[in-house]
């Protein structure tokens, strides 16, 4: 049985001197059978409006600048840093006790364009993810893995958002690079048919970006709820860097990553994309990226995806 840790989900912890770490968020913590408690207390402080662990620090668990912000995104709070120098990362992933002024945060419209990488077999998912976003992001842009003829009686169907076409050819990188090209937006969320932004990711869009803009930042990871068979699987935080600048390149034909810079870059852990998934899809998916690119086909993803979510643990 491996413990989730309470802020982001993940399982997986690394030995860090006399601490554990969670890989993914940052906590550090030094018993993981204490995590639930953890919370609790980094939320008080929160709520208290500072944090200064270098004054006031913690006797199980710490933060540094990066891993505070983290947690309080997750739990609904803006932070600013107690103090920093003009041209310094503001929120560094240093290991030093984090400090920094907390505040709940508040929905504020938002910049950000929605992305979609769509095949034309996904008409009726494109028509309802356009028709329930209209009038949630400024511009909505399609890209069909498709002909001009298929784009083109999307378009007559959907005259309010963008459809462009181009082959995938094998490569998501290469087409996601494509619809960041395609936005003209500051920040995109790209999503694929089947995913889509939960309320709370949306409620947060406008203080996130503005907050990654204040902090330098220019790609955020979202976490992906996987449901297999309408069951949420054990596949879980699942980041996803899909919340990024529009100038963000992509690599990576199979399983791709934005390419930038790690200070540059940050979990948003409030709220998710659900992806819904079937089970045969789930078996099928893991051949078919095998067969794209040797190793991409990762049969511990189809085991996670396929067993149930539990909450405290994966066991």
């Amino acid at each position: 049985m491996r413990l989730r840790c309470s802020i982001c989900g993940n399982w997986d912890w690394l030995a860090r001197a006399d601490w554990c770490e969670c890989s993914h968020c940052r906590l550090l913590v030094r018993d993981v059978r204490e995590v639930g408690a953890v919370a609790n207390e980094i939320v008080a402080r929160l709520e208290s409006g500072l944090v200064d662990l270098e004054r006031d620090p913690a006797e199980r668990w710490m933060l540094d600048p990066a891993g505070l912000r983290n947690a309080a995104w997750r739990f609904g709070f803006a932070v600013e840093p107690v103090a920093v120098a003009q041209g310094d990362v503001r929120f560094p992933p240093d290991y030093r006790p984090g400090r920094a002024h907390a505040t709940r945060a508040t929905t504020v419209p938002h910049p950000t364009g929605l992305g979609i990488m769509a095949r034309p077999a996904d008409g009726a998912d494109i028509v309802e993810i356009a028709t329930r976003y209209r009038d949630t992001f400024p511009r909505i842009v399609v890209l069909l893995d498709g002909t001009a003829a298929e784009a083109g009686e999307l378009a007559d169907r959907l005259p309010w958002i963008e459809i462009a076409h181009h082959p995938l050819a094998g490569d998501f990188a290469a087409q996601r690079n494509r619809l960041q090209d395609a936005m003209q937006t500051d920040w995109v969320l790209q999503i694929d048919t089947d995913e889509r932004p939960d309320v709370a990711l949306l409620d947060a869009l406008g203080w996130l970006v503005a907050a990654a803009d204040r902090d330098g930042l220019r790609s955020l990871g979202l976490p992906r709820r996987n449901m297999v068979d309408g069951v949420q699987s054990a596949s879980y935080p699942d980041i996803q860097y899909r919340l990024n600048r529009s100038d963000i390149r992509f690599a990576g034909r199979v399983h791709e990553r934005p390419v930038v810079p790690f200070v540059e870059s940050s979990l948003a852990l409030t709220g998710a994309l659900e992806h819904r998934l079937d089970g045969e899809r789930v078996r099928e998916r893991t051949r078919i990226y095998e067969a794209m690119s040797a190793g991409a086909g990762r049969p511990e993803d189809e085991t996670l995806l396929l067993a149930v979510f539990d909450s405290v643990a994966v066991r």
